[in-house]
């Protein structure tokens, strides 16, 4: 039997009035949802209407009624495994005969048109902007291909949350307001659509009442929020969210170098439940790369907001990332990079080879790097890294940290696993926990850091006396 989908509703939530044909009493479906969190946010709202529908929410493939596949498309490496996963399905759905297979997500914005010759096994393809369909997609019997303008906003709609019962990620916005030249995702989300603030707290106490401590804010540049719809920022979002009870830790992912201003800083410095971690994609630090990349800042100012960050935020995480190989970068630029994050000593730092998009201008620009030179720069930057973050982690050796604990260690009995405020969920290490005294599962608790053990730390609790 499938199991039930837990649904989270917000208090002022009506559940809606589902037509018998759209119902779904009895079967299940079976979800994987690549790609990045905000994908993820967009699966939960798609699982929260078939859960009100009476679907259930099947552990395996091939028990399930329904296949659902939200792809990622952004580079070259996610849109293969979206095809390999969405072939693998439908080789599961051929064999068996009586499933029904969607697609949904970026690369069935993207490729829709290609994708329904190649792939006749897929029953319906659904777009961006309209996941919230998923219902009327899956009742027709007959190949239904919805895709149009990403013009969908979530609203106070129920979710299910599918992270940890103790930490959930909140998209507060759709689309993206910028242009970087290497970038497909304003062409397949749309430009910039805040989420209403009360929407978004209301949200933020459903998921709170149902055990939730930690909010992983996200959006393709969440430093916007806001912008579009009236006067309220990111600021004014921040501390609303702070006085949510039940929410301990709030972090902000995904700030867009460019629009961290000072009333930022300062409510991200004061606020009691925002951790001190901040995600900030830079892509480079090269002038000339930053201007081709049209990022819209300049070493000058990065490093100035860096060094600002630092001094006003006290522990503080960052996590960044970069691109190697664009077009037109030297060796002398590599460099620049390489000693930039050797200077600077990131907390955790990705790493990717540029990867052109036929849609985007980076594309069609002179110069493109050998591909093997790409993964010969990555691979250097990437070791560096390691170097760095293992001396950081060596630093933590001997200091007491609060850590969120979130269950048992999937290998072992013997371990639990948690996280510390400076460690996001799924991108960065984790906290190996051997004895945790009295807490439990869900429980934030301060803790002593007894070992470093690669991307991980280990740590014990606090003894009474």
């Amino acid at each position: 039997m499938a199991a039930r989908l837990p649904i989270i509703q917000p208090a002022s939530f009506t559940p809606p009035s589902i037509a018998p044909e759209l119902r779904g009493d009895g079967k299940s479906v079976f979800v994987v949802s690549l790609g990045c969190p905000k994908n993820r946010t967009d699966t939960e709202a798609m699982l929260a209407r078939m859960g009100q529908a009476g679907y259930g929410m099947a552990q395996d493939a091939e028990g399930a009624d329904v296949l659902l596949v939200n792809t990622c498309t952004f580079i070259d490496a996610s849109t293969e495994e979206s095809v390999d996963t969405v072939l693998e399905l439908a080789e599961l759905k051929k064999a068996s005969g009586d499933k029904t297979l969607v697609v949904t997500g970026c690369m069935a914005q993207r490729h829709h048109t290609e994708l329904r010759q190649e792939l006749p096994e897929v029953d319906h393809f659904i777009g961006t902007g309209d996941y919230h369909r998923i219902l009327e997609v899956v009742a027709d019997r007959q190949a239904m291909d919805v895709v149009t303008s990403p013009l969908y906003v979530q609203g106070a709609e129920a979710r299910v949350n599918t992270l940890t019962p103790w930490s959930a990620y909140v998209k507060i916005l759709e689309g993206c307001p910028q242009r970087c030249t290497f970038c497909i995702i304003p062409r397949l989300r749309g430009d910039l659509m805040s989420r209403p603030l009360p929407v978004i707290v209301e949200e933020a106490r459903a998921l709170a009442a149902a055990g939730v401590k930690e909010l992983n804010l996200v959006g393709q540049d969440s430093n916007s929020w806001g912008r579009d719809i009236g006067d309220e920022r990111l600021p004014d979002l921040l501390t609303a969210l702070d006085g949510v009870d039940g929410i301990q830790w709030l972090r902000l992912l995904y700030s867009y170098p460019a629009k961290f201003n000072e009333r930022l800083i300062d409510t991200v410095a004061s606020l009691s439940s925002v951790v001190p971690y901040v995600d900030m994609p830079l892509q480079h630090i090269s002038d000339p790369i930053l201007k081709a990349m049209r990022r819209g800042v300049a070493r000058e100012r990065t490093e100035r907001l860096l060094d600002t960050l630092r001094g006003r935020i006290p522990d503080l995480s960052i996590r960044t990332g970069f691109i190697v190989g664009f077009p037109g970068e030297t060796e002398a630029q590599f460099q620049e990079l390489y000693d930039f994050v050797e200077a600077q000593r990131f907390d955790n730092v990705g790493v990717f080879t540029f990867s052109p998009q036929d849609e985007t201008p980076a594309a069609h620009l002179p110069d493109q790097v050998p591909q093997e030179v790409r993964l010969e720069r990555r691979e250097a930057l990437m070791l560096l890294q390691k170097d760095i973050h293992a001396q950081k982690s060596e630093e933590q050796v001997g200091r007491v940290v609060d850590v969120l604990i979130e269950g048992e260690h999937p290998e072992t009995e013997l371990l639990w696993v948690g996280r510390t405020p400076n460690q996001a969920p799924e991108v960065d290490g984790q906290v190996l926990v051997a004895d945790a005294g009295d807490a439990t599962f869900g429980d934030i608790v301060k803790m002593r850091v007894t070992e470093a053990a690669g991307y991980d730390l280990v740590a014990e609790v606090l003894d009474e006396a």
